[in-house]
């Protein structure tokens, strides 16, 4: 079968959709590929809403229409009055967009948090009716398998491996999974290993390729926080019902057994489901919400706490974990707040939201940055609030358009799952979208944030590749530069004044096409090795699609 074009690389977004009855229609599956050519010099222009959803995308055949609005750090103008309302928020130029999607902000000023449309070539696999065996494979014993991760035949990578690139240390293909486009969330990188949960299996894989150990659960992973604590971590599987995600379980990532096992809290929501479930875990708690209800409960044994309420007509939008626990709610009389739990589940701090307003997607609990939108999806601007919740700073965004990457998210749930956003105790980085650069051709940039006065400290700039932050090493800033379609990846480091980037780990050639292929992906630097892991699996006929990617010295 004849190759397509090459896949423009992409980020797992899905437009925001505002809906105006209870529950929206279920959302398409994703796009066979792009309708045209690539652009040798943008290779993010073959789709134009692979990496920005927003970019003229129409709402399932109505003509593009940009709302009105101001960029990020600058309210919309209120003379005149409200605009009307839509159910599909497109950006225009000079607008910035949040999207509500799990755990942090969408940032998109003047034309752009995650639903990537790359194509595969074509390939030929069981069709995805048919894949309903086991969808992990057989755990290997000793120092692993001596494949990396290949099918039987395939050529090993690093027998292509040019002077001064990185070396795979494992490719792992994306395994036969019972229906497609399936979601697979819960990926944590330990020490020495990773670990992959794929519908009903989570599986270890030590940084040689082979299987640490394998744990078995009743039904598939249908959610699960990113941070962990002391190695474990609360996973949500399928309960009873349709689209029940309401069994939880907490799973010691280190031995790779389960510690407890229990039903979610009661749920409040229509029709007693849990759906959309958003999980957010820091310390002994675990914030959940979903689709009408939320939860906290307890790392150590799955019991409920009981945080105040909110007050009458007022409902939790979602939380966001790591050093801290966060969770926002807003009210139908248009307030807004957002909260810090102390570590046994009471209230430390409320911050009062501008009236109108709501947080949207929160990018680090700790220091506190959060996104506001109102209820036409118009930006709010991006705050840093101190430790005691008291507003440090507004973001002086301007008219630039930034583009992190969060996951898909309809309704808000999941706030704390953006990737391509870093934070450090006096510094917030992030991530501009792909504009063309009269000299340069494509370029991006990551923008470095002074989070006590909300100016821009410095700006660093690539040519034709995507540029994401990842984490913070020390006081250096870690970050992706995404492969283009003539070269791979990189990971670099910043320093803390900004300057040119230097390279840590210089990506394969050979595995550049596999590094671009992924639908939706995680993206993890830890102790010099970089993973990818997907997060989807389209499980379509023609795509060959990887589980899991690791790079090393």
């Amino acid at each position: 079968m004849p190759q397509g074009p090459p896949a423009a690389p992409s980020t797992g977004h899905t437009p925001p959709q505002i809906w105006d009855g209870a529950l929206p229609p279920s959302p398409p599956p994703p796009p066979p590929g792009p309708s045209r050519g690539p652009d040798p010099s943008n290779p993010y222009a073959q789709n134009p809403y692979a990496q920005n959803p927003y970019a003229r995308q129409p709402e399932y055949g109505s003509p593009y229409t940009p709302p009105p609005g101001g960029p990020y750090g600058t309210p919309p103008p209120t003379n005149g009055g409200r605009a009307p309302k839509r159910k599909a928020v497109i950006v225009g130029a000079a607008v910035a967009v949040l999207l509500a999607a799990g755990g942090g902000v969408y940032a998109a000023v003047g034309g752009d948090d995650s639903g990537k449309n790359p194509t595969a070539s074509p390939t030929t696999t069981t069709p995805s009716h048919a894949r309903t065996q086991d969808p992990t494979p057989e755990p290997t014993t000793g120092d692993g398998d001596n494949t990396g991760g290949r099918g039987s035949g395939e050529s090993d990578p690093n027998d292509q491996r040019r002077v001064g690139e990185a070396k795979v240390l494992y490719q792992k293909p994306a395994p036969e999974v019972s229906k497609s486009n399936l979601e697979v969330p819960g990926f944590w990188a330990m020490k020495g290993y990773v670990v992959k949960a794929v519908e009903n299996k989570i599986v270890a894989y030590n940084d040689e390729g082979g299987s640490k150990w394998t744990l078995s659960l009743p039904k598939a992973v249908c959610a699960a926080p990113t941070s962990t604590t002391g190695g474990k971590v609360v996973v949500a599987y399928e309960g009873h019902g349709k689209d029940a995600c309401s069994q939880l379980a907490l799973i010691d990532l280190n031995k790779g057994v389960k510690l407890w096992d229990r039903p979610a809290p009661e749920s409040d929501a229509i029709g007693g489901g849990y759906t959309n479930v958003g999980m957010a875990q820091s310390g002994d708690l675990v914030g959940m919400a979903w689709f009408g209800g939320s939860a906290v409960i307890k790392v150590s044994d799955g019991k409920e706490v009981s945080p105040e309420k909110p007050s009458a007509g007022c409902s939790i939008d979602g939380y966001a974990g790591g050093k801290v626990l966060l969770r926002a709610y807003s009210c139908t009389n248009g307030t807004a707040k957002l909260q810090q739990l102390t570590p046994g589940g009471s209230i430390k701090w409320t911050y009062t939201v501008r009236k109108g307003f709501k947080v949207s997607n929160i990018f680090s609990s700790s220091p506190a940055v959060v996104a506001l939108i109102d209820q036409d999806r118009r930006s709010g601007g991006i705050l840093a609030l101190s430790d005691k919740g008291r507003e440090r700073s507004t973001l002086t965004l301007g008219k630039q358009s930034y583009q992190p990457e969060c996951g898909t998210d309809i309704f808000g749930t999941n706030m704390g799952n953006c990737e391509g956003v870093a934070v450090s105790a006096d510094t917030f980085y992030l991530p501009t979208e792909m504009t063309q650069d009269h000299g340069l051709g494509s370029t991006s940039e990551i923008h470095a944030f002074d989070l006590t006065t909300g100016k821009r400290k410095w700006a660093v700039k690539v040519a034709e590749r995507l540029l994401l932050p990842l984490n913070m090493d020390g006081k250096n800033l870690i970050a992706y530069e995404k492969p283009s379609y003539t070269a791979p990846g990189r990971i670099v480091r910043i320093g803390p004044n900004g300057g040119k980037p230097k390279t840590l780990l210089r990506l394969p050639q050979a595995t550049q096409k596999a590094e671009r292929d992924f639908y939706s992906a995680t993206h993890t630097y830890r102790n010099g090795n970089f993973y990818i892991a997907t997060n989807r699996i389209t499980g379509t006929d023609t795509t060959a699609e990887n589980l899991l990617m690791a790079f090393g010295r």
